[in-house]
This record gives structure tokens, sequence and C-alpha cells, in this order.
């Protein structure tokens, strides 16, 4: 039994870990103090001192999203390319950021696990040209995030019932639940029956990736929790998550940036198909008319909306009128997408058989319990 130490992000490490391990994984608190880590003085500080002092002995280390300094054997588990240290200030900050980026080159880096191939993408093209690109590489597997498969058949349709598509998301222009409130107006100007459910924070504007700076632009859109087809939940634990996500059809995810969507694996998890974008990560686990339904975003090499500015540019006019068309685009392309399934004569099969599709997505690439025993392996083999 091998005892490890888990570091780093959690909320990364909580899909990306055993459920149930053999092992022994110990979580420290952040140093010197959970509410205040080390890294708020300078980020950098936390791959030094990722932890309060842990006195019994461990024999490795698994990190989630930061690179550390440590001679032990560790695993590296990351999302994208923003582990790397990058852009320096100063010359001091240079030599510290180069340090700190060859220790995954180094030989006690055992494995550096990216969640999709997408993040594995990332890092790649990040690292080209680099001294440590040709050891790194070699080192980058892909292993995807992992949860409990709760059922063990697919759902049948009633067609008697509304349609019940559920929206989970923090950020609700982001992940597209400003797409589901337009969708939900459309579709009762049409009469359709149609049920959306938005699971969220409402957490938008300045700071959010994508989104429009000013909340102002979003007024309209958030007047439309009201609507009679809307039911509005705000904060619900995740077991009614998981619940509403087992009493739903569809749950519809129209993102423009999201480096995984977790949520999308717990859908399928009760055996519930998904719509969703074709940006990043999404389209390796999404397969269009198998699992679920994919709207098509224009995207660039490195799989992101091809339309997203940055900076100041995303305060301007022009960038609201991007956004604000694309949500109506994906809107109006979701609503066709119901509308073909409601019109099928032979819908209930054909749900059938997606419901089928999004529960074997679940079974074979993200059950925990295959996952359990691949990182019970890994930890296993540094002793």
């Amino acid at each position: 039994m091998v005892k490890v130490i888990i570091a780093g992000q959690k909320h990364l490490s909580i899909p990306n870990l055993p459920r149930n391990s053999r092992h022994t994984l110990i979580t420290p608190k952040a140093f010197p103090a959970g509410r205040y880590p080390i890294e708020k003085i300078w980020y950098p500080l936390g791959s030094f001192m990722a932890w309060q002092p842990v006195w019994g002995r461990y024999q490795a280390i698994h990190s989630f999203n930061r690179i550390l300094y440590t001679n032990k054997p560790w695993f590296l588990t990351f999302e994208d390319h923003r582990i790397l240290y990058r852009n320096p200030q100063n010359q001091g900050e240079a030599a510290i950021y180069e340090l700190l980026n060859n220790r995954l080159a180094l030989e006690n880096c055992q494995k550096i696990i990216a969640i999709s191939d997408y993040a594995r993408l990332r890092l790649i093209k990040r690292i080209e040209g680099w001294k440590i690109e040709e050891k790194v590489s070699k080192k980058v597997d892909v292993i995807h995030p992992n949860f409990p498969v709760r059922v063990n058949q697919s759902k049948v349709y009633q067609e008697q019932q509304n349609l019940q598509i559920v929206f989970i998301g923090n950020h609700i222009a982001r992940k597209g639940g400003v797409v589901a409130l337009r969708l939900a107006k459309k579709a009762e100007k049409l009469g359709l029956p149609i049920t959306i459910h938005i699971i969220s924070g409402l957490e938008h504007g300045s700071g959010i990736p994508t989104d429009f700076p000013d909340r102002t632009k979003y007024i309209d859109d958030l007047k439309l929790l009201n609507l009679n087809n809307v039911i509005f939940h705000k904060n619900i634990s995740n077991e009614k998550v998981i619940e509403l996500l087992s009493q739903s059809h569809f749950q519809l995810m129209a993102t423009l940036h999201d480096t995984y969507g977790y949520s999308i694996i717990e859908g399928f998890s009760v055996a519930t198909p998904a719509i969703t974008t074709n940006v990043c990560a999404l389209p390796e686990f999404i397969r269009h008319g198998e699992n679920g339904y994919i709207l098509e975003l224009p995207i660039n090499e490195i799989r992101h909306w091809s339309n997203w500015l940055h900076g100041e540019k995303t305060k301007t006019d022009e960038y609201w009128e991007i956004l604000n068309s694309t949500y109506d685009y994906l809107a109006g392309q979701a609503l066709q997408q119901i509308i073909q399934f409601l019109d099928r004569t032979d819908k209930r099969e054909h749900y059938e058989f997606l419901s089928a599709g999004a529960l074997a997505q679940a079974q074979i690439m993200h059950n925990s319990e295959k996952q359990n025993e691949l990182f019970d392996n890994l930890y296993a083999a540094v002793v």
C-alpha cells in the first residue's frame, strides 16, 4: 500500500482520482493555512510549499494543475496548458519559471496526465521548441475524468409528457444558459411542449471567459427566467442535480468555451443524452446522433470558438453583436434539433438509442470502477 499526497486544485482532483483506492490518499491543508495559502503572496510559491508539513511518511504525490518542486515520485494531472509557468515579468521570474517547468522532464515526474485529447493538444503546442519538449511529450497520457455509473439501463421515452431539458452551470452566459433561456422563449412562441430547467448561480460579465463585461447587456435574457416554461433552481445539492438529470430527457450545454464539461458525464451516468457545442474536449465524448447532438460553432486549430475576442476588444459594441448573434444562432440550432426530434415517427426508439449511447459512454470511458484500478496500479508502481 502506498501513501499518496494529493496536492493542487481540489476541484480538478475529485473526478480524476480513484474513488475507492486500496492506497492511502492524504489531502493536507494548504500552507500556512487553508484560507490563506502561500500562493496568495506569489502563485509559484505554491509549487515549493504546497501544503502544511506532513510528519508521516509518504511515497508519492499526485498534483492537480500545479507543477511541484519535489524529489519524491509524483504525478501531474492537468486540464490545459495553464499549468505551465509563462510570461515572466522580470529576469528573476523567468529563472524560477524555467526551473519549475523543467521539473516535468525529470525522472521523478512519473506521468503527466491530460484529462482530454484537447488538454494534451494545448500542452504539446505550448512547449513546441522548448528543450523539454521531447521528454515531456513522451510522458503525457490521456485519462478522462471518472464518475460513478448510477444506472444499468437506458431510459424509456414517454410521449405524453413535456420534453424536459436541463441546463447546469454557474456561468450562465459562457456555459450556455443564455442560449437555454432564448430557446425557451422561441419554444413558447411556437407552443412547443418543452420545459427548461436552469441550475445556476447566474454568474456573468467581467472576469468570465467569453462573456461581455457589461452585465447590463444580459438583463433582458435574465428576465426570461420568469417564462412559464422555465423552472429556475439556484442552489440545490449535487444529489438534487443528479435527480433532475435523471428525470430530464436532455442536458443542454451550448457553451462557448469549456475545458471539459463534467456535468455532461454526470448526465451520461444516469443515461441522459446531451446537446452541446463542438468546442474544446466536448466532441471527444459526445457523438452527434449517437449519445446526443452537437451544435456546430466555427472553431480554430486549438478547438476554441473562432470569434472569441480578448482584452479591450471584449468591451466593444462589435463584440456584443458577435455574442448576441451567436447566442441567437445556437438557440435557433437547438430549437431546430428539438423540433426534428419531436417530429420523428420513431422518436421513442431513437431516444432510447441516444440514452443507451450516453450510458455506454459513461460505462466505457468514464467508469469510476475501471479508473480506480488504473490509478491504483500507477501508484503501486512507484514502490
